[in-house]
């Protein structure tokens, strides 16, 4: 009986470190989220009147670092279906990436 219960303790102590691992994941993706669209701001700012090369030099990059806030965001999404969570309006909500410049 007790080979039995260290079998179930085995596993629920697996499980809870792949519940932590997949929390970590989350946070990482998150945080990086978090921070290009903050970079992304900061971008926008930099265009502010800037015109010529200067301006087409910041809008590749906005252009850039858009995509990947798209994708990093659609990784965020991917980690929270893996954790059973599938409404993800709040993620749209909450890390809303801008709208292209041109």
């Amino acid at each position: 009986m007790s080979s039995n219960a260290n079998t179930v303790g085995g596993t629920l102590a697996i499980e809870v470190e792949i519940r932590k691992e997949k929390a970590s994941a989350l946070r990482r993706v998150a945080t990086r989220v978090e921070s290009l669209l903050e970079e992304l701001k900061q971008v926008e700012q930099s265009l502010a009147g800037t015109r010529g090369p200067e301006r087409a030099r910041w809008v590749a990059r906005h252009k850039e670092l858009r995509a990947e806030a798209d994708k990093q965001r659609w990784y965020l999404i991917v980690q929270r279906e893996a954790m059973g969570l599938f409404h993800h309006d709040d993620v749209y909500e909450l890390y809303r990436v801008p709208a292209p410049v041109e």
